[in-house]
């Protein structure tokens, strides 16, 4: 996805008192929008990908009751795409598809076990 890494910040980004005007049933969707326009106007960057687990914990605790804060990781790659992460998580694990679990299909094996195992039962 990202070539190269030329800039890296981190920052807090408070989100009181502009929440406060703001009706309750709205205020996490508008932090997440004070998030990007933040990150927009400090990383001079107008492409920018959120981590689902920042979402995760900006909606955490509801939509009307969002955190006063978050620490947050920014880092701009040589084409101007900014990915934003929480702090604590590895960039690394950063959008990978395998953190959706698959189901697994039982192998030819495990059911040819399985009859063995009905067969002694009787």
């Amino acid at each position: 996805m990202s070539h190269q890494i030329v800039l890296e910040r981190t920052y807090t980004v408070p989100f009181y008192p502009r929440l406060n005007s703001i009706p309750r049933g709205k205020r996490a969707q508008k932090a997440m929008a004070i998030l990007k326009e933040f990150i927009a106007r400090h990383m001079k960057a107008e492409d920018i990908l959120i981590d689902p687990a920042v979402n995760a914990f900006i909606f955490s605790r509801g939509m009307k009751k969002p955190p006063r804060r978050v620490s947050v990781r920014a880092v701009k790659s040589d084409d101007d795409v900014i990915e934003v992460y929480l702090i604590g998580t590895a960039p690394e694990d950063f959008f990978k598809s395998d953190k959706i679990p698959t189901r697994v299909e039982p192998s030819e094996e495990d059911i040819d076990s399985e009859e063995d195992f009905d067969e002694d039962e009787e």
